[in-house]
């Protein structure tokens, strides 16, 4: 019978996956959703509507892209909502890398008019 090889992992993390099949049970677990890249990534009011891999050389490059959950933001000054956008300017921000690939995430940033 061959060697198996146990790579290293992090400080406090399972590295045996017959013990971590028995903790399962304890979990809550969801079914994935039209949401769940957008939860995952942790980016609130932002919901993930498309993605793209691109290949430079020997890395893959994740793109996704996305929206506003909501038409609405608060005003900072009065703390109103406000509805009228007078500025939008498409962004990308890196974000961590997702399943070893390079992520970066597009979206409309928005600037809005407050009424009062």
């Amino acid at each position: 019978m061959g060697t198996i090889l146990m790579l290293s992992a992090p400080a406090g993390m399972i590295r045996d996956a017959a013990r971590a099949t028995k903790r399962v049970a304890g979990l809550v677990v969801q079914k994935v959703t039209a949401w769940t890249l957008s939860e995952m990534l942790g980016l609130p009011g932002l919901m993930v509507t498309e993605y793209a891999i691109e290949k430079q050389n020997d890395t893959e490059i994740l793109h996704l892209f996305g929206g506003h959950e909501y038409d609405v933001a608060i005003c900072p000054r009065c703390v109103q909502a406000a509805t009228t956008v007078h500025d939008v300017e498409e962004r990308c921000v890196r974000h961590l890398d997702i399943w070893g690939k390079v992520t970066f995430v597009h979206f409309p940033a928005r600037r809005f008019y407050c009424d009062t």
